[in-house]
C-alpha cells in the first residue's frame, strides 16, 4: 500500500471514529473495557470519556469500536455494559448480606 493510500486508510479510520465519539462521545473506558476486556484502550485511565482519548486511542481499540459500529452491534454492547455497570455498583452499594433498615 502505498503512502497516499495509507493516510487515506487513516483518515477514514478517523472519520469513522469521530462519528462513533458525537454519539458516544461520553461513554467511559470503563464501559468498553467490560465489553473488550482489559486491553481496551491501555494507555488511558478507566475514567476517562472517549471523547477525549478517541484522537489518541490505539489501532487495535479502535478497529473493535468501528468493527461493532459498522454492524450496528456497538450501542447494544454498550447499554448491556451499562446495566452491568449499575447492578454491580448497586450491590457493592447496598451490600447484600446486610439487612436494610425498613
Amino acid at each position: 500500500m502505498g503512502k497516499k493510500a495509507s493516510s487515506h486508510a487513516c483518515l477514514h479510520h478517523w472519520f469513522k471514529g469521530h462519528e462513533i465519539a458525537k454519539q458516544l462521545g461520553d461513554a467511559q473506558v470503563r464501559t468498553f473495557r467490560l465489553i473488550y476486556g482489559t486491553g481496551f484502550a491501555p494507555a488511558f485511565c478507566a475514567s476517562q470519556i472517549l471523547c477525549e482519548m478517541l484522537a489518541m486511542l490505539d489501532k487495535s481499540s479502535l478497529d473493535k469500536l468501528l468493527m461493532d459500529s459498522k454492524s450496528g452491534q456497538l450501542e447494544n454492547k454498550i447499554a448491556h455494559a451499562l446495566a452491568q455497570q449499575g447492578l454491580c455498583d448497586n450491590e457493592s452499594s447496598t451490600g447484600s448480606d446486610i439487612p436494610q433498615p425498613i
